[in-house]
């Protein structure tokens, strides 16, 4: 008998399907960009650690592939991946300058 369905399995797939395709963009199989954009997955959404399997696996391509992976969070990254040049900015919804564009819109 199959578990019943959860908010964490449902986005566990997403962003499994997300990197599937990504791979195969990078490996001339999609007629895609070899670009990921993944806006706010959080650790609430796929289990702390899920979200740190992510980011490792994600890191562990590095090197052997081309690709550009961007990733909008809330949810710190694991500590050894928080830093440059895996972390490219930290952006806040307040005071202005550290928005992205550094000013009210």
């Amino acid at each position: 008998r199959l578990a019943a369905p959860s908010a964490a399995i449902d986005s566990l797939k997403i962003v499994a399907f997300d990197i599937a395709t990504l791979l195969l963009a990078v490996e001339g199989a999609a007629n895609l960009p070899a670009f990921l954009l993944h806006d706010s997955p959080r650790e609430a959404d796929l289990g702390q650690s899920i979200y740190d399997r992510l980011f490792r696996f994600m890191h562990s391509l590095e090197g052997k592939a081309h690709f550009q992976y961007i990733v909008t969070t809330t949810t710190e990254p694991p500590s050894d991946l928080s830093r440059e040049p895996w972390l490219r900015a930290t952006l806040r919804g307040g005071p202005p300058q550290d928005r992205l564009m550094g000013c009210d819109l």
